[in-house]
């Protein structure tokens, strides 16, 4: 089996990993994940876990990664449909783990 985790340096834990992204997102606007990537020398799987652990201290939208507190007005509609999209894939997954629950259920008894 692969390991999921074998993406990251171990020399490097992601909370080193997660300072290095906020850093470079200090630096700038709006950036697409395969350029943060490029710039910083990871995998894209790299990019966007350390982006997930940054939680909402980071925008993962249409635009690319921004920090959150550099949002701007013109920026809170693409914040806004980021957000929308995220509680949007979150109900689709508890929904699909609550059917795949009761199947198993079904199966088990």
């Amino acid at each position: 089996m692969i390991d999921q985790l074998d993406f990251f340096d171990r020399n490097h834990p992601l909370e080193q990993d997660a300072a290095t992204l906020r850093h470079l997102l200090a630096q700038h606007d709006w950036l697409l994940r395969d350029d943060i990537g490029r710039t910083l020398g990871w995998e894209v799987r790299r990019v966007r876990a350390t982006a997930e652990h940054l939680g909402a201290d980071v925008v993962r939208g249409q635009k690319g990664y921004k920090l959150t507190a550099k949002l701007t007005r013109d920026d809170l509609a693409v914040a806004q449909q980021a957000a929308d999209g995220a509680i949007s894939q979150g109900a689709k997954q508890t929904a699909y783990g609550v059917a795949l629950l009761r199947h198993i259920h079904a199966i088990v008894g």
